[in-house]
This record gives C-alpha cells, structure tokens and sequence, in this order.
C-alpha cells in the first residue's frame, strides 16, 4: 500500500466512524483538540497527521489507535467492516441484560463454526 492510499484509507476510517456517532467535523475536532480544517484534510488522506493527532481522534471517536491500523484490503472487506462496525455500535447502545444476551449468542454461534 503506497503513502497516499493509507492516508486515504486511515482518513475513510476516521469519516465512517464520526458518521456512525452523527458527529461533524467540527465537533470532531472539537472533542479531540484539533482545528476542523484540519480534521477535514485528514479524512480526505491529504495530510499526513501525527501519531498523537490520530490518537486523540481515536479517543475522541471511542476508538483505541491500533484500531486505525486494522484496514481493510478489499472493497469486500470494507463493506464487511462498516457493517459489522454497525452492528458493534448497536451492541453498545442495548441494556447490560440484552448485551449480554447477544454476546452469549454470538460466542455460541462461533463457537459452533469452529466444531
């Protein structure tokens, strides 16, 4: 992967996740100390951002860091993770009784996968 298609691809991370939580840039940018303009040109891979920088949007997106580092390689995987990344945001949101509900569930189904 070149420079610029990871900027692209960490700043498409970045993007989906601030539309997930219905956040704009400015709030972004509001929440992690950075300018807007600057959240901006990081979403469209045209800066290349500091390790602190994309550390204080993952907090401020209730991400941890390395979770930028986990890209997708293929349109497939793409669409793949921001459904699941969907998914685990529905999760969050449910009561302590029905999170725990689905994540017996979802243990149970992968581990019948994996007999």
């Amino acid at each position: 992967m070149e420079s610029q298609e990871f900027l692209i691809a960490i700043g498409s991370i970045i993007r989906m996740r601030r539309k997930e939580l219905r956040l704009s840039q400015e709030r972004l940018a509001e929440l992690s100390n950075l300018h807007p303009t600057y959240i901006s040109e990081i979403e469209r891979g045209k800066v290349n951002a500091s390790i602190y920088c994309f550390h204080t949007i993952a907090k401020a997106l209730g991400l941890e860091f390395p979770d930028f580092l986990l890209l997708p390689e293929t349109p497939a995987d793409k669409a793949f993770d921001h459904e699941l990344s969907h998914v685990f945001d529905q999760i969050r949101h449910l009561e302590p009784a029905p999170k725990q509900l689905v994540m017996n569930a979802l243990k149970g189904m992968l581990a019948g996968l994996s007999d």
